[in-house]
């Protein structure tokens, strides 16, 4: 139980520093994808939904529970999201992280099928694709 306890709280702070990093700027430089406004509400809850999905596998994790980690992991997997699917035109970078992260939720699958070893690992590559795109990307509706 102290593993698991120690677990959450390690990824909690992890989760806490990267939102503090991403705002603690007082000039935002990020770069601007300029998106309609049903664009930019999708692509957000496809963000939302690998929140929800991230906080479902530590969980999971904490709780020791790999088929868990393994059934919602492999859920959010390439073809799963509904926002690049609008024709967005976005920088070939913002599109290569976005499916980068599909394919890092099949990896961590994949680890967490053959046990506990390598899942954390996993699921740090994958949280990396996302503080790297919020730190980079803004979107901005378009006039």
């Amino acid at each position: 139980m102290k593993k698991s306890g120690l677990f959450v709280c390690l990824i909690s702070a992890l989760v806490l520093y990267g939102s503090w990093v991403s705002t603690a700027t007082a000039e935002d430089d990020r770069e601007a994808i300029f998106v309609s406004r049903e664009q930019r509400d999708l692509v957000l809850e496809d963000m939302r939904n690998f929140l929800v999905a991230v906080q479902d596998i530590v969980l999971a994790m904490a709780d020791g529970d790999m088929a868990t980690v393994s059934e919602v992991a492999r859920a959010m997997g390439p073809g799963k999201g509904r926002g690049m699917g609008m024709g967005m035109d976005v920088p070939m970078e913002f599109r290569q992280m976005g499916r980068g992260t599909h394919v890092a939720f099949v990896e961590l699958a994949q680890a967490a099928d053959m046990g506990a070893e390598g899942v954390i690992a996993d699921l740090g590559t994958l949280m990396s694709n996302c503080t790297g795109c919020h730190v980079t990307y803004k979107f901005v509706i378009k006039p």
